[in-house]
């Protein structure tokens, strides 16, 4: 079974990241100006620490509920899992790509919320596959964790916007101070 486990772990690992960076620079993109770097550059840090941090509470929370399946197969088991099932965030990033970059289209919460909620399903099936049979305990494990997580994306959006403004301000005011032009 370790050897099933570690296969395309660098995949799905490039996967997720990429994911994750999409949606952050999907969801904080600037419909005015869609290739500003402080915008991108803030979008793909949030959206790898929200990644990492939603993965992180995943885990945990099937660890938790499946404490014997981990003890006899370890956390490989559950990493496993979880990787496998934050792969269906793959299409809803796609869609949301295409809606802030083709469409331009600005508000897409609803396509992260989406994504976040079918990768906590995902991860509970995957669970199920691995046990040989589906547990409602790990279902409502990860709904619950992606249910929190997608509501604090959508709660947190409003400020997180605001903040590549003010960083974009910054380095102006640190651009002038520099180049000599005072204040």
């Amino acid at each position: 079974m370790e050897m099933d486990l570690q296969k395309g772990r660098a995949f799905r690992s490039l996967v997720r990241r990429l994911c994750f960076m999409a949606i952050g620079i999907g969801a904080l993109a600037n419909p005015l100006d869609l290739f500003n770097p402080i915008n991108i550059g803030f979008g793909i840090l949030w959206g790898l620490i929200f990644g990492g941090l939603f993965r992180v509470f995943l885990k945990g929370f099937l660890g938790m509920f499946n404490g014997q399946f981990k003890k006899e197969n370890g956390k490989e088991a559950i990493r496993y899992a979880v990787d496998n099932g934050m792969l269906f965030l793959t299409p809803f990033t796609l869609i949301l790509l295409i809606a802030v970059f083709y469409l331009g289209w600005s508000m897409t919460i609803p396509f992260i919320s989406a994504g976040i909620m079918a990768v906590g399903t995902a991860s509970s099936i995957e669970m199920g596959k691995m046990l040989g049979k589906p547990g409602i305990k790990n279902t409502i494990a990860t709904a619950g964790v992606s249910f929190v997580f997608s509501l604090l994306w959508t709660l947190s959006f409003s400020y997180l916007n605001i903040v590549p403004s003010y960083l974009e301000g910054g380095v102006n005011l640190v651009r002038s101070i520099a180049g000599g032009g005072g204040l």
